[in-house]
């Protein structure tokens, strides 16, 4: 058997290697492609429906990637129409022939496809046809009120967060039932009753859920896609307004005499941004204003998801400080976000990563300090030479000064990289280390549930754990104790992740540099290794939030309800989910970071290290 795949192997790579260029400008592989509730492309190929897994040298995360950068809005209708397109963008323009890795089920599967017009046309005509089955807009009132019912239901059985949560939901929604209740005559719009259930589920804390119209399309709201006429960032927990003056990436204030926006519409902005910008109100602080300045930003949207009417005139103040500014400004359709200059360099390693290039992610920096760069918390499985990269790295800095792990605009990912940076950085005098504590939603007795597994986090008796490990987790349990009470009835036995030293440690200080976008695993990361001896978290607070989502559709709208199941504990006791990881040292950032990209954050990590 194996003889026979490494003949099916060698038959694929022959095949490459002979392969035709391709000539035609609008080809495919596939048939049709369809998309999962989180956004993840299916693909048709001989008939049958796959996950897409990899194409050629390019994982799917890849190239999805480069298409929500370089395309914006269009992005799922580039990858599934103009897959040639995007491959020539990213530097690789496809062979007519191409290896894909595909799965089903829980089977993968490595074909040889080839792209052909006729397959582009297919996909084409499938797109008109999905967009034809969107078309469904509104419920009556007495479907709405189930719908409302089965939400209710859903968070009382499935939500881990509404056990900790200081907010009556039930109450909330008793109130949009006799919202409903008035118009019994009339058809409930999807896309109204979706907001108004996400304003409710965004009161949980629960940053991993999520309420959403899986057949919005936004093409059918004129005003959805309007945004401010300048650029809002934060700066020093305020909102600054700026202006691009150049592609790559520099900026100045859009006014130079007054920086700062003080209000919309005779709103305070820190007021507006936590009326308005509902879905980040439960994250921490500076994360928060950092994702309420980009929903802002988008002005015809957060209008949309708050069920209003578009204001006819903006009047926006700015103000230094002392005086002010007053505007009446006009929307544009121009997409403005403000994307710093270290995004932007993390962008380009990942395409330099989906050529086997790793060398980008780590260098030697003044003053004899090692340097590694963790873009996204990736699985060894999905990115193949990493693992051995990042072992080299520790073998090549093992006489460097300290070692910095930059985690900054980390959004997450799996926890693969957690274990094997523990088994360099953890001293063996602190292993077994416990990292993290979680608890399930469930009303199972059974010991092993695999949604935790896959994470790492395991019960005191499960088979994985030692004697050593169950005598670490009696020693941590001593001291520690959730920072809120929660009915432990209603969910399973305390998970716990456990790291442990490797063979070869690091011997020297290591910084660990995050931000507010540091995200999911990012921040799991990140409280992982808080509070030992040898690691200091520089930076600021992380976004926090740890999931593990269930998703289910209401009866009759089809609204998709995403609610996490798990309580994930840091190490003193506070939840992931709305506080982040704190920093030992506190390191924001600067003006001169924000608007014209210099690193300040990781020149005042050196700093800090080379005056020591």
């Amino acid at each position: 058997m194996k003889f026979y795949f490494l003949l099916q192997l060698l038959f694929l790579f022959t095949s490459i290697g002979f392969s035709q260029t391709l000539s035609l400008t609008k080809a495919s592989p596939f048939t049709a492609v369809k998309w999962t509730d989180e956004d993840q492309p299916i693909v048709k190929f001989n008939d049958e429906w796959y996950t897409l897994i990899k194409l050629d040298k390019h994982t799917t995360e890849e190239i999805l990637d480069f298409c929500k950068k370089e395309f914006q809005d269009k992005w799922q209708k580039r990858f599934s129409e103009d897959l040639v397109e995007v491959l020539t963008k990213m530097g690789t323009p496809p062979n007519q022939q191409v290896v894909l890795i595909l799965k089903k089920d829980s089977d993968e599967i490595q074909v040889m496809g080839t792209y052909s017009l006729a397959n582009r046309q297919k996909v084409h005509q499938y797109n008109q046809r999905d967009i034809q089955k969107k078309e469904l807009k509104k419920i009556t009132s007495s479907q709405a009120m189930e719908d409302i019912d089965h939400f209710s239901e859903i968070l009382t059985s499935k939500s881990s967060y509404m056990h900790l949560a200081d907010y009556d939901f039930q109450s909330e929604l008793d109130k949009f039932r006799a919202r409903i209740s008035s118009k019994l005559k009339d058809s409930i719009d999807i896309n109204y009753l979706t907001n108004e259930l996400a304003k409710i589920m965004a009161e949980i804390g629960d940053r991993h859920s999520s309420v959403r119209n899986t057949r919005f399309d936004k093409g059918n709201y004129p005003t959805y896609g309007l945004q401010l006429p300048f650029t809002i960032a934060p700066l020093n927990n305020k909102t600054v307004a700026l202006r691009a003056i150049s592609d790559d990436g520099n900026y100045e204030y859009f006014h130079k005499d007054f920086p700062f926006v003080k209000s919309v519409n005779g709103i305070p902005i820190d007021v507006f941004i936590d009326s308005m910008a509902y879905k980040s109100r439960k994250a921490p602080q500076q994360a928060k204003l950092s994702r309420g300045v980009t929903e802002v930003q988008r002005f015809g949207s957060l209008y949309f998801k708050n069920n209003l009417k578009l204001p006819s005139k903006i009047e926006i103040v700015f103000t230094n400080g002392e005086t002010e500014n007053r505007e009446i400004v006009s929307l544009v359709n121009n997409r403005l976000d403000y994307k710093s200059k270290i995004e932007e360099r993390i962008f380009q390693n990942l395409l330099e990563m989906s050529k086997g290039y790793f060398q980008n992610l780590s260098k030697l920096l003044e003053g004899d300090i090692g340097y590694i760069s963790i873009l996204r918390m990736f699985s060894f499985d999905d990115v193949p030479g990493l693992e051995a990269y990042i072992d080299s790295v520790f073998n090549n800095f093992q006489k460097t000064k300290a070692l910095i792990v930059d985690l900054r605009y980390n959004p997450g990912g799996s926890r693969d990289l957690l274990n094997k940076f523990a088994s360099y950085i953890i001293p063996k005098s602190q292993s077994p280390w416990i990292a993290n504590v979680a608890y399930l939603r469930t009303d199972e007795e059974s010991i092993l549930h695999h949604s935790m597994s896959g994470r790492f986090l395991y019960t005191y008796n499960s088979d994985q754990f030692d004697d050593a490990d169950r005598k670490a987790i009696d020693l941590f349990s001593k001291n520690f104790a959730t920072e809120k009470r929660f009915d432990t009835l209603k969910f399973s036995k305390p998970h716990y992740m456990i790291l442990k030293a490797g063979a070869s440690s690091y011997k020297q200080p290591v910084y660990i540099l995050v931000n507010e976008h540091s995200f999911s695993a990012a921040t799991v990361f990140t409280s992982a290794f808080k509070g030992l001896p040898n690691v200091k978290i520089v930076g600021v607070t992380t976004d926090g939030s740890s999931g593990n989502s269930d998703r289910i559709y209401l009866k009759n709208s089809k609204i998709r309800v995403r609610v996490s199941t798990m309580l994930s504990f840091q190490r003193n006791g506070k939840t992931l989910d709305g506080n982040g990881t704190e920093p030992d040292i506190y390191l924001p950032e600067e003006s001169t970071q924000l608007l014209d990209g210099a690193d300040i954050q990781l020149q005042r990590v050196l700093e800090l290290i080379n005056n020591l």
